[in-house]
């Protein structure tokens, strides 16, 4: 029988462009998504084709100089682990970095670990050349169409297939699919405030996505805004280059370095812990937030002194914000040499800004815009999630004036085509995109494999309304992503789905016990050593045989670092009383 066909819209690959309200045009690449989506699929029996803009594969791993094109940079160094799954959404650092004593199974593939040999936290080069290894082991290079754009996907006229409108330099063609899958990024549309008076400051004014070079602003006066991952990266990068660096933030932020004590310190929090926080936010949500709030404020605290006049204490919920990861902020701004000032209220004139607390910045050169992204939901114009009725709807209903909503079922699965379309560019949350992107994969591919039912479409819509409301009342007081998934169930629903059997292994059913009693050292490893993103591999549908011994690996890796750092500390210890005696 002829395999169903699947065309991947980016992924470690797949591109779209667009214009931005910078002036730039922005050719927008995806991470690994797309890679995993070829694999997986591949697995289950599918003939896949995934269209890649751009001339390589790695997304914005594959550094270009082209500033409308989003990348990390030469110096971009991972602020996710090697041990661990969780943490953030590949974010990024600008500054030069000592990866020596860094840790990476938290953003490797799930079934691909990262080499031997690679430092904890991997400088951005060498996550290029990672997933290009994971490509080539998996064979998946023949099915990748490079320097092919998607114009558009919609359906034919039999309403049998989807119709995927391609360009190849200046040749345009259609091609029929059965089932599209969309991993065109997360980091698409980038998100740009609308000052008042902009039209009179005649400095430059870029999107983070543009800037690729701090020398560029020597000698220079800049204003960074905002406080995420981005907004440090730049104004630490810029440091020793610009004249003067402003950071300009209208609220506070959760701000951790990446090791603590020696160690990564997304090894704090083991799966054990967040079981936990799980069942409390499902039983009594606002208890689990304030107790995991207080949690992540005094893990800042205990790293960092703040000052009081930067604002960055009391931050916003971890529920909705994820934290901000950097080791030279902090420093920076007590060396004097960034200063933090308030959020932009209106550009004063050609080199003046005025701040929201009244102050005047003067002889103003430059303003960096790091405000973020959202994703690309357009490529099917017919049936744009964001576009319902229901959506529609549903605002006038409950005044939600937020980002855009897209009605995807686990935001993933239109209800009306689950069957044939899905999305793997609308989800946010604190987990490493890459084993999170792999694991979605292994949930569509389980889908559309026939190995797991989806609800009716009835049901699906209810579960869609329900998520709306969640992410509304969060936004009730505050900022929020549109695509942010609620962690817990989301996640047990991709296993599910996944077929990893991780839910019943790992939960507090009587499977989960009885995997305890058979298996207690183990069962203890996976709940409270390095949470790693090979036990997803271990059991179900997609299991590897090598899962078990690189989660062992990977924990025997961070006994010994702890060792290490344990001796390190006594020689210091030891050495201060010997000067005590002198």
């Amino acid at each position: 029988m002829k395999k169903a066909t699947v065309a991947v819209v980016g992924g470690g690959a797949g591109s779209v462009n667009l214009y931005d309200l910078c002036g730039v045009l922005s050719n927008i690449t995806a991470g690994p998504f797309g890679l995993s989506a070829v694999k997986n699929l591949r697995d289950v029996g599918f003939d896949v084709t995934l269209f890649e803009q751009r001339d390589t594969i790695g997304g914005v791993w594959a550094f270009s100089e082209d500033p409308g094109i989003l990348t990390t940079l030469p110096t971009t160094v991972s602020n996710v682990s090697k041990y661990r799954v969780s943490a953030e959404l590949e974010i990024i650092s600008t500054v030069t970095t000592d990866v020596s004593g860094a840790d990476w199974s938290q953003s490797c593939f799930t079934d691909f670990p990262a080499p031997d040999d690679a430092p904890v936290y991997l400088p951005g080069p060498q996550v290029h050349e990672y997933i290009k290894d994971y490509a080539k082991h998996f064979k998946l290079l023949p099915h990748v169409k490079l320097n092919t754009k998607v114009v558009k996907v919609v359906r034919n006229k039999d309403d049998t297939k989807w119709q995927v409108h391609i360009r190849t330099g200046n040749v345009d063609a259609s091609l029929e699919f059965d089932k599209v899958i969309f991993c065109n990024g997360l980091m698409q549309i980038p998100s740009v405030p609308k000052f008042e008076g902009r039209e009179k400051f005649t400095g430059t004014v870029i999107h983070s996505q543009a800037f690729k070079r701090p020398e560029d602003f020597a000698g220079q006066n800049v204003v960074v805004v905002g406080l995420g991952n981005s907004a440090a990266d730049t104004a630490t990068g810029l440091v020793g280059h610009a004249a003067n660096v402003y950071l300009s933030h209208r609220r506070g932020m959760n701000i951790f370095p990446r090791t603590h004590h020696g160690l990564p310190l997304d090894l704090k929090f083991p799966r054990r812990l967040l079981a936990i926080k799980n069942i409390l936010a499902r039983f009594v949500p606002t208890v689990s937030q304030w107790l995991f709030d207080r949690e992540v404020r005094a893990l800042t605290t205990s790293v960092y002194t703040l000052d009081p006049s930067w604002r960055i204490h009391p931050p916003p919920t971890i529920v909705s914000h994820q934290p901000t990861i950097t080791d030279t902020l902090i420093p920076c701004l007590h060396a004097g040499s960034i200063t933090s000032v308030h959020g932009i209220h209106r550009f004063r004139s050609a080199k003046a800004i005025e701040l929201l607390d009244g102050s005047i910045l003067t002889d103003i050169d430059a303003v960096v815009l790091c405000a973020g992204y959202q994703p690309r939901l357009d490529l099917m114009p017919d049936h744009n999630p964001t576009a319902s009725p229901q959506t529609r709807a549903f605002v006038q209903k409950t005044g939600y004036n937020g980002p855009p909503l897209a009605r995807l079922y686990q935001n993933i699965f239109p209800p009306a085509h689950a069957s044939s379309v899905a999305y793997l560019n609308y989800n946010s949350l604190t987990e490493g995109a890459v084993p999170v992107g792999d694991l979605c994969a292994m949930a569509v591919a389980g889908v559309w494999s026939r190995a797991h039912r989806l609800p009716a479409p009835a049901a699906m819509d209810a579960h869609i309304d329900a998520h709306h409301a969640w992410v509304a009342a969060l936004a009730t007081n505050d900022t929020v992503y549109a695509a942010i998934v609620n962690e817990g169930p989301w996640l047990s629903f991709l296993n599910d789905a996944a077929g990893t059997r991780v839910n019943e292994h790992l939960g507090y059913g009587w499977r989960g016990w009885a995997f305890w009693i058979s298996d207690w050292r183990f069962c203890n490893l996976c709940m409270g050593g390095v949470l790693s993103a090979h036990v997803y591999r271990l059991w179900g549908r997609g299991r590897w045989e090598g899962a078990r011994g690189a989660v062992e690996k990977a924990n025997r890796e961070v006994v010994k670092r702890e060792g290490e750092e344990a001796q390190r500390e006594e020689e210091v210890l030891l050495l201060v009383g010997e000067g005590g005696e002198m």
